[in-house]
């Protein structure tokens, strides 16, 4: 059965840096599996609970977007010590979003 989703997706690997929220005292450094409009798969070296708030900031080489996302599912990843985590974008502001569209219609 073929996934349908709403945004069309686009694999790049690209430098992400995670803050835990609501304290945004813990924070970690990863890459993107897979991004889309409504949100991005990480990689982690941490579980991350289902429901956690974070924002993320995500280097697109030509621009940073910031943005406020909600772990949706964690797993560990075969033969390896770390997570995949897919997060879904809750709050991106207006120039931010532009940028990650035009992004994804350039690569895709």
């Amino acid at each position: 059965m073929k996934e349908r989703r709403k945004d069309l997706r686009v694999k790049v690997s690209f430098p992400v840096e995670c803050i835990v929220l609501p304290e945004r005292r813990s924070f970690f450094y990863t890459v993107s599996k897979d991004l889309s409009l409504g949100g991005v798969r990480i990689l982690s070296e941490n579980f991350l609970p289902k429901n956690q708030e974070v924002r993320v900031n995500i280097n697109l080489i030509e621009e940073m977007v910031l943005i406020k996302a909600r772990v949706v599912w964690c797993s560990k990843e075969r033969c390896s010590e770390r997570y995949s985590a897919g997060l879904r974008f809750l709050e991106i502001n207006e120039k931010d979003r532009t940028n990650l569209n035009n992004f994804i219609r350039k690569v895709s």
